[in-house]
């Protein structure tokens, strides 16, 4: 497929709005788990597994998703996704066992990876090349944007209904986005005619995003699981409050994914820009961790924090197309990236929980991140260097 010649916005804000359905997904687990941990008698490492497990298929199918995006197009995987999700989170309604609770979460994640592959993949191709920073910071808020509406609407929720209508809301948003996705353009046709010369897997420059994805959404899912625990118990704020002051990291993410797309779009390469936010956020933490500080010195901590995370994602997303050999291997590319996703998702929140403890020692969380950060860093010199094998 060649290049577009002209961005097409309206097929790439739709195909973020799908992401964002993916987000409140995934995301719905940490205020959900206030509620739900007296009521089905969770412990905080099954509060990690509850958050983590909607990984699983990103682990297990990252690079399969990539396949399925590249051979039936990435609009048909779009549309099964949203129906996945849909079933899947509607069964909210009756959860009333841990295993049910886990059983849900799965079908949701495969959901979620097939959106996480397809959407991207679709928006790179609906993308002149010139334009491709903007529109994957457009798709970087994927996840800071389903964020911040459920940690701002699950107060309300949980108030006003249960928790079951917390764990249904993906379902809510998912419903007209399957009306909406028949007016993005189709390209299947064009992408399925080109997949005969199959390219290997292996992929080094995919692999060292994946690497880099593994340890961002590490240090975000890590956080956003436990930080609304963490104000409860230590600082006795209320539930409500809590996923307030929660809300800080992903809103501030968005204004660092939008500034890092027009810095790209304006010049810089996709790993210049990772470069520096991965080393404030090293000082960040290691300022955070050893030092007293006061309660809005706290929140500016959580604020800079979230603004230099949010310039990862998206190059990361820019980063990608780059690195496949050509334009229709780039689902095959996404899969292998994103897989790095999955993996941070399902590892971190039951890691940080371990090391947590039911003594609830948080300090116990800096050598996680200080590692997770200090390791982005350590890949961007190799990414930066890799040239993919033109065919």
């Amino acid at each position: 497929m060649t290049p577009a010649t002209s961005t097409q916005w309206p097929g790439i804000w739709l195909s973020f709005l799908t992401g964002v359905v993916a987000a409140i997904a995934v995301t719905k687990a940490s205020p959900a788990l206030l509620a739900m941990q007296q009521e089905l008698q969770l412990s905080i490492m099954q509060i990690g597994w509850v958050m983590s497990s909607v990984a699983a298929g990103t682990v297990l199918l990252g690079v399969f998703a990539g396949s399925l995006s590249r051979r039936h197009g990435p609009k048909n995987i779009l549309q099964f996704a949203l129906i996945l999700i849909l079933i899947s989170s509607s069964f909210g309604l009756v959860i009333d066992s841990p295993n049910q609770l886990l059983a849900s979460r799965i079908f949701e994640g495969i959901g979620v990876i097939f959106i996480s592959v397809a959407a991207p993949t679709l928006i790179s191709h609906l993308s002149k090349p010139s334009d491709m920073g903007l529109s994957m910071g457009v798709w970087a808020l994927w996840m800071p944007v389903g964020s911040v509406m459920v940690f701002l609407l699950s107060p309300l929720i949980l108030k006003h209904l249960s928790w079951q209508w917390l764990w249904a809301a993906p379902a809510v948003a998912a419903l007209p986005l399957l009306f909406l996705l028949r007016f993005i353009p189709n390209i299947e046709r064009q992408l399925s005619n080109q997949h005969n010369n199959e390219t290997p897997t292996g992929n080094t420059g995919a692999i060292l995003l994946a690497l880099i994805f593994v340890s961002f959404t590490g240090i975000f899912f890590s956080l956003v699981t436990y930080l609304p625990a963490y104000l409860v118990n230590t600082y006795a704020l209320t539930k409500s409050s809590a996923l307030l002051v929660t809300t800080i990291l992903p809103i501030f993410i968005i204004p660092g994914n939008l500034i890092s797309g027009f810095l790209i779009h304006r010049g810089l390469t996709p790993t210049q820009m990772m470069a520096f936010p991965a080393l404030a956020i090293t000082i960040i933490f290691s300022l955070a961790y050893n030092f007293e500080y006061s309660t809005s010195v706290g929140l500016a901590f959580l604020s800079s924090l979230g603004f230099f995370l949010g310039m990862i994602p998206t190059g990361i997303f820019a980063q990608a197309p780059r690195m496949a050999s050509k334009s229709f291997d780039i689902g095959r590319v996404m899969g292998i990236t994103i897989t790095g996703q999955g993996v941070g998702i399902l590892l971190a929140p039951p890691l940080a929980g371990y090391l947590i403890g039911e003594q609830q020692q948080w300090s116990n969380l800096y050598p996680l991140h200080l590692l997770l950060a200090v390791l982005i860093i350590l890949l961007l010199k190799p990414l930066a260097n890799y040239q993919p094998t033109k065919q």
